[in-house]
Formats: C-alpha cells, structure tokens, sequence
C-alpha cells in the first residue's frame, strides 16, 4: 500500500478527496489529514509519507513555503489548488503533478498511479529544486540555482536551464529543443504544453512551430513575409498576426 498525507485549510476538500481515494484507489492508505500546514509539517517528518496531497494556497503558510521549510523531501508530490496560473506554470515545467478543484476522480486515480511509478524513479528532490528555481521570480521562494526546467526524454527526465533554449520547434506530436553549445533535444511532448508555461520567462511562439527565446533574437527582416535572425543562424518566420505583439515584446527586453 502507498501510504498518502492530506494538507488542505478547507476541510470539505479534505473529506472530499479522502472519499475518492477511499473509492477509486484501493492501493492507497490515508496515514494524516490536516487543515494547518504547521501540524502538517510536523506530521509528515514523523509519519514519512509516501505521497503528499498539498493544497497551495493556506493561510499562515503557503504549501511552497511549507516545502521549503521541510528538512527532508522525499515523497511523491501532487499538489492541490483552485487558482494561481503562474504556479501551475512552474509546476508543470518542473514535471510535477497537480489537480484542480474541484477535483476529478480519474484525473486523482492517474496523478498517484504516476506517484507509484514515480516512486522508483526517485527524482523528487530534483523537480522541487526546478519549482523553486522558478517560483523565484515571485515572492513566493528565494531563488537557489538559475532557473530551470524539467523535460520528459525516452530515457526519463532531463534537467536544462533555460538560459540556454534558444527556441522550440514542433516535430508533430513531438518537439525539439534547440540549445546554446548542444546538440538538439527530441521531447516526448507537444509544444502547445510549453507555449503558455514558458511566456513568463521571455519566451513567445511566433508561428504555429516555433517558440523562440526572446533574448537570442538577433534581429527581426520585415521582407519575404517577416522572419526573425536567432543568434544560432537559424531563421525563424513570424505569422502576421504575431508580429505588433512580438515587436513590443522585443522592444521592452
């Protein structure tokens, strides 16, 4: 059994999910639940949980903050919220779960079957260090390393700083990273789950295949239909309904 931990100010959501897990996952066991992130905290180095359930927004502490203040991390995240967009960005980009409220009942069935695979991996430390990283641009975390990002490879997870993607190009299901002094990148995702997630950090899709790296634009040529100069060579062409939104954004760098 997978013994799980549930941190959550709002006691309905507590006794709602207890109830899905007690009906669609019968290889989970509900060790704690808990509305104070404090007594949680303190609960989860006693108990050592194999999965956390951990709400984000909570008065007094924060479920990052409470992250942040653990000693030791090392069980399953699966964080719980009803908002906060620029948080989910991060920990999607961190290759870390979460669940919105009100939450599904398959979609909290597959996030810990994937806790359980995960458990093998043992990878959990190195995604919270990608969240913090992120999450430093806010007030939320102290910045500990240069911002980085998780990406799903055939061989598990590799870890890239951002500073050096030069831009993303859309192989069909597929996409492909393009990195300063490295050979390119084939992820085993879609390039739509990058475009809104990585906005906040200066990157724009410019066309239907493309996300560039705002800060490796070189220069913009208007002729043969617009296209952008990277400082790897590469050409870029930009789609006419991008091109006023990119133009400000260049011009605010």
């Amino acid at each position: 059994m997978m013994k799980a931990m549930l941190i959550d100010d709002e006691p309905e959501s507590l006794q709602f999910i207890s109830s899905l897990i007690g009906m669609f996952c019968p290889t989970v066991s509900i060790m704690g639940m808990y509305t104070d992130p404090f007594e949680g905290m303190a609960a989860i180095d006693l108990q050592k949980p194999d999965v956390l359930l951990l709400d984000i927004e909570m008065p007094g502490m924060t479920g990052f903050e409470l992250l942040r203040r653990l000693a030791v991390v090392d069980f399953e995240l699966i964080f719980v919220t009803a908002h906060n967009q620029y948080a989910l960005n991060a920990i999607k980009l961190s290759a870390l779960d979460y669940l919105l409220k009100p939450v599904d009942p398959t979609e909290l069935e597959n996030a810990l079957q994937k806790a359980e695979e995960r458990q093998k991996e043992k990878r959990t430390v190195q995604r919270l260090d990608v969240l913090v990283g992120l999450l430093s641009k806010t007030n939320e975390l102290q910045p500990s390393q240069q911002h980085k990002i998780a990406l799903p490879t055939s061989d598990g997870l590799i870890y890239v700083e951002m500073s050096s993607i030069i831009r993303i190009e859309a192989d069909g299901g597929y996409c492909k990273f393009f990195l300063q002094n490295s050979t390119p990148l084939i992820i085993s995702k879609n390039i739509g789950l990058y475009e809104g997630s990585l906005e906040t950090y200066d990157f724009m899709r410019v066309n239907r295949s493309d996300i560039i790296n705002q800060h490796y634009v070189v220069e913009f040529v208007r002729h043969d239909g617009g296209y952008l100069k990277m400082k790897d060579g590469s050409r870029v062409p930009v789609s006419s309904t991008k091109r006023d939104e990119l133009l400000r954004r260049l011009a605010r760098l």
